[in-house]
């Protein structure tokens, strides 16, 4: 799954998915939970058009969703919500899921408490003597945080790739970062930037982040420090100007004692980029560079390159 081309993530996890729970078409949205807005829907076998309908007319008549909505967590199927006989005298049965061919119907919403970020998959059968069974339910109920957790890093991955020029140096590790756009709106959050979030704004919850950290919107390439957490920004084109950021959040006292700036540079040198490379692929002077490296140094007691490459082996703590 994590060979797949971005873009496929979503669909190529439904199509595995297809392996424990059989169905016949799935959709997977991501958005913002307490309002319902997705940012992105990725379908499988199932039309765009339908789609469109059914956001436009009939998400508000549909009480199985609102039921998921109500209950992250929990895996439910119309007949948990409704009596089949009496779910299909509703006008959505009638005038829109028997003539989409959805008989059936499983879904589950995952809520991150702290962001408000949601992530929704609902699976279709179109065989009305083919319901989804308990064991169904509850396998889709064990399985969907391993896949939102899957795909939340896949989109960190991603754009890290992107801004990085293709490569993992210097990726140390996806729960440290976050995905924004530029008004602070989160798509994407990994733990250890849950628990920074946490420290340095005291009672915050998304899906906007707190105003705290809006100094490092304002800047095409933004750090600050914020109690024990050092913090980056990064947009992710050529273009500040309204484009989506990739954040990330260190300990002083964690990451080897390294600032994420000082991390990157020190995995991209051992990696074996030149100081010149390393200073253009993150867009500060070489002088920068040599500077970080030589705090990297400092801090970690090393004297060489090979002295770096040993101590970046070895496990934080």
């Amino acid at each position: 799954m994590f060979g797949q081309p971005f873009e496929a993530f979503r669909t190529a996890a439904l199509s595995l998915l297809r392996r424990a729970i059989p169905f016949d078409a799935g959709v997977w949205g991501s958005g913002i939970h307490s309002t319902n807005h997705l940012h992105t829907v990725s379908l499988l076998d199932f039309p765009v058009s339908e789609t469109i309908v059914y956001a436009e007319r009939w998400q508000a008549h549909d009480i199985a969703r609102a039921a998921m909505v109500a209950q992250p967590g929990r895996a439910m199927r119309n007949e948990d919500v409704m009596a089949p006989d009496a779910y299909r005298q509703t006008a959505l049965y009638r005038e829109y899921s028997r003539p989409a061919g959805i008989e059936h119907a499983l879904g589950i919403v995952e809520r991150d408490a702290l962001t408000d970020l949601g992530e929704l998959i609902t699976l279709f059968r179109s065989d009305i003597d083919r319901p989804f069974s308990e064991d169904d339910r509850a396998t889709l109920e064990a399985l969907s945080p391993h896949l939102m957790t899957a795909w939340r890093q896949a989109q960190i991955a991603h754009h890290y790739r992107a801004l990085a020029g293709g490569g993992d140096a210097g990726f140390f590790e996806p729960e440290s970062y976050a995905l924004a756009d530029a008004q602070g709106l989160l798509h994407a959050a990994g733990a250890e930037f849950h628990r920074a979030l946490t420290e340095v704004a005291s009672g915050w919850s998304g899906p906007v982040l707190p105003r705290v950290l809006a100094p490092l919107l304002a800047e095409s390439n933004g750090s600050l420090t914020l109690g024990r957490w050092d913090f980056t920004a990064r947009p992710l084109t050529a273009r500040p100007q309204g484009a989506m950021r990739l954040l990330a959040a260190a300990s002083g006292a964690g990451a080897l004692g390294l600032t994420p700036a000082e991390t990157r540079v020190a995995r991209l040198y051992a990696a074996g980029l030149t100081q010149g490379e390393i200073a253009r692929r993150a867009g500060v002077s070489p002088s920068t560079v040599r500077n970080q490296l030589a705090s990297v140094y400092l801090k970690l007691d090393v004297h060489s390159k090979v002295g770096l490459i040993q101590a970046l082996a070895r496990p934080a703590g």
